[in-house]
């Protein structure tokens, strides 16, 4: 008789401590969820990866869409009337539709040197913290031998901030 009284017991002990376990565990995971710490787009970093001979770093967009950034150059030749372009995802750039992408002059550039630049307008309308921006960093400038030269020196993911 007392064999099924401290079964039964013994039962509802292992019931309520784990019945308290996972609902500590829920509460947990529930709170993480309404944090957003399982929204992927939380977990897309901010990078500008530059191409072999270039440089490019700390890029931080603001809630109005301006876009600042260091640019640089080490390819042996100075690059002066250096004017730098973002080019959102899925666009190309060519100078002729230049003067419809959104850029900021950044001077000259010896070989070797960085250069801080902002450009306006990246996002078209003020935007919220978390908004995503693709796109690559082009240059355009002039060299000694050549002028109106253009290329690509970067990729960029940039978050909102």
């Amino acid at each position: 008789m007392f064999g099924k009284k401290f079964k039964a017991q013994s039962a509802m002990e292992y019931l309520m401590t784990y019945g308290w376990a996972i609902l500590i565990i829920a509460v947990v995971l529930g709170a993480l969820f309404a944090l957003g710490v399982f929204n992927s787009s939380s977990l897309i970093g901010t990078s500008c990866v530059a191409l072999s001979g270039y440089y490019c770093a700390n890029p931080v967009l603001s809630t109005s869409g301006a876009l600042t950034l260091t640019v640089g150059q080490a390819t042996g030749t100075t690059y002066s009337s250096v004017t730098a372009y973002i080019v959102p995802s899925g666009s190309t750039f060519s100078t002729a539709d230049a003067n419809t992408l959104v850029n900021a002059p950044a001077g000259t550039l010896n070989s070797g040197q960085t250069a801080t630049v902002t450009i306006n307008n990246v996002l078209p309308n003020p935007s919220s913290l978390g908004t995503v921006f693709t796109g690559q960093v082009w240059l355009v400038f002039s060299t000694p031998s050549s002028s109106n030269l253009e290329t690509q020196i970067a990729t960029l993911t940039v978050k909102v901030t």
